[in-house]
């Protein structure tokens, strides 16, 4: 936190990033990795034999919401050109949208492999996305995309500032129902 004087005025500055304060993808990335710390934070202590516990109403349990979350990072690194992952397809047909989850356990990587899968994947999307923002989020999206998101960057945003959130209030809200405190 920082004073800067405007037109004669003190302001507080508050500085969540080393990018330029109108670096939009800057902004978007720091929310993003705040976001995927938030999510790493909700899973870590969750016990390997809790991942697909499926209490009451409650059906997106920790497993699928990782499986989901690294399928849809694989799609938009998938839009992005980069090589990194080729199971992206594969990967949106059984944890995209629509998708339901299941109590099988044995239908889900571990939890190691899925947490590990999370952090490089969304490690490697900051990194792709800070290097070809420019020349990718102006280009049209994937025809099955155009209603909701006609450009890759909206897209792009959508996955890596909204759609991650929605699915930490899931899993926050299965922490409550299954008795998992949460971590101060």
């Amino acid at each position: 936190m920082g004073y800067e004087e405007t037109d004669g005025f003190p302001r507080i500055a508050f500085i969540m990033s080393t990018h330029n304060s109108y670096d939009a993808i800057g902004a978007i990335l720091n929310i993003h990795a705040m976001i995927h710390g938030f999510l790493i934070d909700a899973v870590e202590d969750v016990p390997e034999s809790r991942m697909t516990e499926q209490p009451g109403t409650i059906v997106n349990h920790p497993a699928w919401t990782l499986s989901h979350l690294n399928a849809y990072a694989g799609v938009l690194l998938s839009m992005l050109d980069d090589p990194s992952v080729r199971t992206a397809d594969a990967e949106l047909e059984r944890f995209g949208y629509g998708t339901t989850p299941i109590a099988d356990r044995a239908a889900y990587a571990t939890k190691r492999e899925l947490l590990d899968r999370f952090r490089d994947r969304n490690a490697r999307l900051a990194a792709v996305v800070a290097e070809k923002h420019a020349g990718y989020f102006p280009r049209p999206s994937p025809e099955k995309f155009h209603p909701l998101a006609p450009t890759i960057g909206h897209v792009a945003i959508t996955l890596l500032v909204t759609h991650p959130p929605h699915h930490l209030g899931q899993l926050k809200q299965w922490r409550r129902a299954v008795g998992i405190a949460e971590r101060v």
